[in-house]
């Protein structure tokens, strides 16, 4: 009889522990914990880790109140499923005011609520010190020239984003593709301290040549590694973009035999092989220089090179050296009279597929009894895309 009693009081403990056990897995929320009570974003420790235990399926949210009721969400509404692992989520004493800003609380003390349906809130308190009192944000955001056109004509070929950073920050700058959502980096988190920044962009990637003429997106996002995260979205327009290509069809230069103080002739076929208008500028077709003159010195110098992106057509020769510059007799690749260029008398421009001929001439003034002329592509201020082409001799009496 005694046995069987104290087995009696023996299964009846098991059962109530076995049934205390079983409501415990059974509890939507519990064991609601803060690594650290206290946060100080100057000496540490700078972050806190809130965990809690699900112990069936519920909707989990949690926030921040103020002593005056203000409240900041850290997690709405999130789905949770029951686990013998705590959930954590780790607060550095930032809040996100939006899907593009996080922003530092001030200093002072919070109660941390975490609730779940079908369960009690449940409330810790919270000390944050030594927030930064400065405000942090990205200011004076601009995009100049915006549309811009990437073609390497010297007109906008690039933009330059501008802006200012309260406090140093780690900067990234991004250009996305809206169409496959292709990210291209300007500024890959770089450190840049408190003032004015600028970046300037020519429409290339990294690696490959112009993106296509399109409206695109930009992102800059700026963190102080204080907790306070700022992002800015804007459109970059990009009108006409691509790389220029001309191509020489054919050229003749002659006559093969002159005297001294004779003319020879050089007539260019070229075609805009590119899907980009190519700029140009004179002396037009048809213009004759002297041996003693260059594209720089003649007609008050208004033909000098005015830097990169312009395109003309030109020959040299062996020997060269008192011009002082490669391929000194230079003309427009317009197949138009100067009143007719798109700047009258200025500029104009090959249009792709176009083809034009141009005619020039250069007087020998040189005295040298043997001349090798040879034709080219002056694409300035980038290269000379097409070189030393149809070598000539030219024999010289005197």
């Amino acid at each position: 009889m005694i046995l069987r009693k104290k087995l009696n009081y023996v299964l009846g403990l098991s059962l109530g522990l076995a049934l205390l056990i079983g409501c415990g897995s059974d509890t939507a929320l519990s064991e609601v914990t803060l690594s650290e009570p206290i946060i100080n974003l100057n000496t540490g420790p700078r972050t806190t880790t809130i965990s809690y235990l699900i112990g069936q399926p519920t909707n989990v949210s949690i926030w921040l109140e103020t002593a005056a009721g203000e409240r900041y969400a850290l997690r709405q509404a999130v789905k949770r499923e029951p686990s013998k692992d705590a959930y954590q989520v780790v607060f550095d004493g930032s809040v996100p005011i939006d899907a593009d800003t996080n922003r530092l609380l001030p200093n002072g003390n919070y109660t941390l609520v975490v609730e779940a349906e079908n369960a009690a809130a449940q409330r810790l308190n919270l000390q944050i010190d030594q927030a930064p009192s400065a405000s942090f944000d990205v200011y004076d955001l601009r995009v100049t020239p915006n549309p811009f056109s990437p073609n390497d004509d010297a007109v906008e070929d690039f933009t330059t984003f501008s802006y200012r950073l309260p406090i140093t920050a780690t900067v990234s700058l991004d250009v996305i593709d809206p169409t496959n959502q292709t990210r291209y980096p300007i500024v890959n988190r770089e450190l840049q301290g408190l003032g004015e920044h600028s970046e300037a962009w020519s429409g290339r990637p990294v690696v490959g040549g112009i993106l296509a003429a399109g409206t695109y997106q930009y992102e800059l996002r700026a963190d102080d590694g204080l907790g306070n995260r700022v992002t800015k979205r804007g459109d970059v327009t990009l009108s006409s973009a691509g790389i220029g290509a001309l191509d020489v069809l054919s050229v003749e230069i002659g006559p093969e035999q002159i005297l001294l103080n004779d003319t020879i002739t050089v007539t260019f076929k070229v075609k805009n092989n590119s899907e980009v208008a190519l700029r140009t500028f004179g002396p037009a077709s048809g213009y004759t220089y002297s041996t003693n003159q260059s594209y720089s010195s003649i007609e008050n110098e208004q033909y000098a090179n005015l830097g990169g992106g312009l395109w003309r057509v030109a020959i040299d020769w062996d020997g060269n050296g008192g011009s002082g510059f490669r391929y000194p007799f230079r003309w427009a690749i317009s197949p138009r009279s100067p009143e007719q260029w798109a700047d009258p008398n200025k500029f104009d421009y090959l249009y792709p597929g176009e083809e034009a001929t141009i005619v020039g001439r250069v007087q020998i003034k040189q005295r040298e009894d043997r001349m090798t002329f040879y034709a080219g592509v002056a694409h300035e201020g980038v290269d000379y895309p097409t070189n030393r082409l149809k070598p000539t001799l030219i024999l010289v009496s005197f």
